[in-house]
């Protein structure tokens, strides 16, 4: 039987816990290929409060439906459609919502917290509160979306007064022509963003990453954009040079046991320009402080290094080697840790010394937070 026609479809109804349970239980047997199984179409339906968490329900469709207040935490909702759908005080907590069509979805008052909508379509979206009568304004129920990843995602036109977008992921994004009145993107990751057009008075971007960005089309006071990361000063150019002689010295000290070079040293410094970090042999790097956003440290080994107070966000350290490394009070907001290896470095006589990410910021890395003064990652 085709998967077309292993549907079950439901227009315009009004469905109990129970009904779209039982629904979704049915689309997870669909997305399985177990027998039984039928993709959920619920247009228009109305499920005011369900509660949906941790299930898989990509592909779904679900254009015009009413999810007002629903708890769908932590579901895989990549590629569903909630085409103009209502969304409203939902709460999408860490849900991932990848590519799904959110076109003219009513998001106000919504969780989406620490949620995956990388490359999802929010053009025209409405995610602040509309008043019929006096049209927008600021009512305190805003989105939540502290966290959230939404790189490459399309909010086009989309109505975002007020919205919280603190520490997200929206590398590549398009803001063109929303409305971002009194929104706050402070410590977020805009790389790329395009703001054509976008309504920006009362924004904050405090210490927001905006390179690639024309900042100064943005006519927004340097105090909103305090602490800002920019594009590399010519200045940190010209130590690309300098950087790549420590990472190279480095590498002799392990190949000549020694007796030769040394640990590299590059604290407090931009890195950016010398994007020499992935597959390299590096252990007890000294790189306290430094900037390296969007750096690349995959499959390297770095066992012992200190990354105290650096920032990192979006950085890569899969497949890396970080027994032992230190990242006190770094910011590692939408680093990538997929494959790392994070146990206790054993050193000589029995000792060990633990990986340390005490007091850093961990939005968007899938790290459990820290747990008293010292943060012991788990194997």
């Amino acid at each position: 039987m085709s998967r077309l026609r292993t549907a079950l479809k439901i227009d315009n109804a009004v469905l109990s816990q129970e009904a779209f349970a039982a629904m979704v239980v049915r689309h997870e047997a669909f997305t399985s290929g177990r027998p039984g199984g039928a993709r959920a179409i619920g247009r228009f339906i109305e499920v005011r409060g369900v509660i949906c968490v941790k299930r898989e329900l990509a592909d779904a469709d679900f254009t015009g439906a009413d999810f007002e207040k629903a708890i769908l935490a932590g579901s895989d909702l990549s590629r569903t459609s909630f085409y103009c759908a209502n969304l409203a005080r939902a709460d999408l907590r860490h849900a991932v919502l990848r590519r799904a069509d959110l076109r003219g979805a009513k998001l106000g008052g919504a969780v989406l917290a620490s949620a995956m909508l990388d490359e999802a379509d929010l053009r025209a979206a409405v995610l602040c509160r509309i008043d019929a009568l006096t049209g927008l304004r600021w009512m305190g129920a805003s989105v939540d979306a502290r966290g959230a990843s939404m790189n490459d995602a399309d909010l086009s036109e989309a109505v975002a007064h007020g919205v919280d977008f603190t520490n997200c992921s929206l590398r590549g994004a398009s803001l063109r022509s929303a409305n971002l009145k009194n929104a706050n993107f402070s410590n977020a990751n805009m790389t790329g963003v395009n703001l054509a057009g976008a309504r920006l008075d009362g924004v904050r971007m405090r210490g927001a990453i905006l390179v690639g960005v024309a900042v100064d089309r943005l006519l927004l006071p340097p105090s909103a954009l305090a602490g800002c990361v920019l594009d590399p000063t010519p200045e940190a150019m010209m130590q690309a040079d300098v950087i790549r002689a420590e990472v190279d010295r480095a590498e002799r000290w392990i190949h000549a046991s020694g007796r030769d070079g040394g640990p590299a040293d590059v604290s407090g410094r931009d890195l950016r320009p010398a994007p020499v970090f992935r597959n390299r042999t590096l252990p007890g790097l000294a790189a306290s402080k430094v900037l390296a956003v969007d750096m690349d440290f995959s499959d390297s080994r770095l066992q012992a290094a200190c990354f105290d107070g650096a920032d990192l966000r979006g950085a890569n350290f899969s497949g890396a080697d970080l027994r032992g490394a230190s990242f006190r009070d770094a910011n590692l907001t939408h680093a990538c840790f997929a494959g790392a290896i994070l146990q206790d470095l054993t050193l000589e006589r029995g000792a060990t010394r633990a990986t340390d990410i005490g007091g850093a910021r961990l939005d968007g890395t899938g790290l459990r937070p820290p747990e008293g003064d010292v943060f012991l990652l788990s194997a």
